[in-house]
């Protein structure tokens, strides 16, 4: 399945990260609910500011939201967004200091104070950093601006190897080990970039930097971790010129108990495929205020390009249901991101297996 791993860099490192700053646990309290947060480092230029970025959730529901820093110049202030599929917006603005991070959390018109600390992992999966990044220049004498291509490997995954190669070999069924990966994958990138842009180049009459500045990221992250589950995330990034790039993301969840990386077919019963939809588009109308009868791309003040809802293989558990996740272009214009749609297990009763217990 690695259609895309044909691009890639020179530079490779590894960290083990256990509970450093790279990796931060986060417990606590917005206002009296309970929450944990899950955050992860990039060294992206500071200038950026986007070098934290992550997952919390609320101990009675176990559902990920996605957070990303907001550039600040304060000292010690860390302020994080979240955007959802219904527009809302999200912040916590706040100070991280001495292992504490306290602040103003605020959704809508609605502001509760936080306060969350650094914890030690306790009966959690032991995570290791596994970093490559290669940066590809060419040569032409039709510009004196330097061109180049680049691509990033991060990984964040769990230490035990077996553990490991189960999780990564659902997005390259060859992988043994992140060196060989990274290395098999960076060669890869240099060879096809300097191929396809070489003739780009022979036969340019001018440069025009952005069909050449290729740029490529992959991402595994921890997204949350119970007594029972762990869930990951898979995203990969590309651009090769034009007004955007494009990516996906893929959420992979593993059955301590059982240990096994969960399909839907696990909790699903699949071949009740209509029945399945017929109740994700119940919610979804619900949600969304669109009539029966008719299509979701054509409801008043829609924000759908899709006619109809379909369940996804793409999906992460929660306490109190199953999250869907889907495409670019699947459900929604680029311009909304990642759709993604709960739906509760007791609305999904009918069609959930008699064995499958959260």
């Amino acid at each position: 399945m690695k259609y895309f791993a044909a691009i890639l860099f020179l530079l490779i490192s590894i960290h083990l990260s256990a509970q450093t700053n790279e990796y931060l646990i986060l417990e606590g309290k917005i206002d009296k609910y309970p929450v944990t947060m899950e955050l992860t480092y990039n060294d992206s230029p500071k200038e950026v500011g986007y070098n934290y970025s992550g997952f919390y959730y609320y101990h009675s529901q176990e559902i990920p939201i996605d957070i990303s820093q907001i550039k600040t110049s304060e000292k010690d202030s860390l302020n994080l967004i979240s955007w959802n599929s219904y527009n809302e917006e999200e912040t916590f603005k706040g100070i991280f200091k001495d292992g504490i991070y306290k602040g103003i959390w605020k959704k809508n018109d609605k502001k509760l104070s936080f306060e969350l600390k650094r914890i030690t992992p306790k009966n959690r999966t032991e995570m290791v950093h596994f970093k490559a990044k290669r940066i590809v220049p060419l040569e032409t004498d039709l510009t004196t601006d330097t061109i180049s291509g680049s691509y990033e490997i991060d990984f964040y995954m769990p230490k035990d190897l077996k553990l490991q190669r189960e999780l990564v070999s659902q997005i390259d069924s060859t992988y043994q080990d992140f060196q060989t990966y990274s290395q098999r994958t960076l060669d890869a990138f240099e060879k096809d970039y300097k191929s396809e842009t070489k003739g780009m180049l022979e036969n340019a009459e001018e440069i025009y930097l952005s069909m050449y500045s290729y740029d490529f990221t992959e991402n595994f992250s921890p997204v949350l971790e119970t007594e029972n589950y762990l869930v990951m995330r898979y995203f990969f990034y590309q651009y090769t010129g034009g007004a955007h790039g494009m990516s996906y993301e893929t959420y992979f969840t593993y059955d301590k108990k059982n240990k096994k990386w969960l399909e839907i077919e696990d909790f699903l019963n699949t071949n009740q495929a209509d029945e399945i939809n017929a109740i994700l588009d119940k919610n979804l109308r619900k949600k969304y205020d669109i009539p029966n009868g008719v299509k979701l791309n054509e409801a008043e003040n829609t924000i759908f390009l899709a006619e109809e809802i379909s369940y996804s293989h793409n999906f992460s558990l929660s306490k109190k249901g199953i999250t869907f996740y889907y495409g670019l272009y699947e459900m929604t214009p680029y311009v909304y991101g990642f759709f993604d749609f709960f739906v509760p297990y007791e609305d999904l009763k009918p069609v959930l297996k008699m064995e499958f217990k959260y």
